[in-house]
């Protein structure tokens, strides 16, 4: 398994995952470096490993809160990927480099209603408000991390 910044060669296949904006947006985050993807660079076949063209099975973004922290938009998957790991990896790797870039502290947010707080919670976030955002039912709680614990 690979993780790695999106490139413009993965737009499709990174919005098969992140269906949540629109493509030309998508194609503006993978273009400045806000999209992370987990690739899985191999198949076993008959006990023999078939290199793939660098499928895409999960995907990391985020944005800039107030253009200041970066905030968590999204962390996807795939379904036959679940519960392995990767996710905890792909957050380990996006919390280093933005560390590395110097930001002292990172965010994201999840519904009430979803076991991700449960994840992030895990990760070392901390719950830090919430709110009932326009048309959806269950409170979005915020959370935040400083990096380096």
């Amino acid at each position: 398994m690979i993780i790695e910044l999106g490139q413009c060669k993965d737009k499709k296949k990174i919005a098969k995952i992140d269906s949540h904006i629109a493509p030309p947006r998508l194609g503006e985050c993978i273009w400045n470096g806000q999209v992370y993807v987990l690739k899985d660079d191999s198949i076993k076949n008959g006990g023999q490993n078939h290199r793939l063209k660098d499928p895409v099975v999960g995907v990391l973004r985020y944005s800039l809160f107030w253009q200041t922290i970066p905030f968590l938009d999204l962390l996807c998957i795939d379904e036959a990927y679940r519960n392995c790991g990767f996710g905890t990896k792909m957050m380990s790797k996006w919390e280093e480099t933005m560390s590395i870039m110097g930001y002292k502290y990172v965010m994201t947010s999840t519904q009430a209603d979803e076991d991700a707080w449960k994840f992030y919670e895990k990760l070392g976030y901390y719950k830090v408000g919430g709110f009932f955002p326009p048309e959806q039912e269950a409170e979005e709680w915020i959370y935040m991390k400083k990096l380096g614990e």
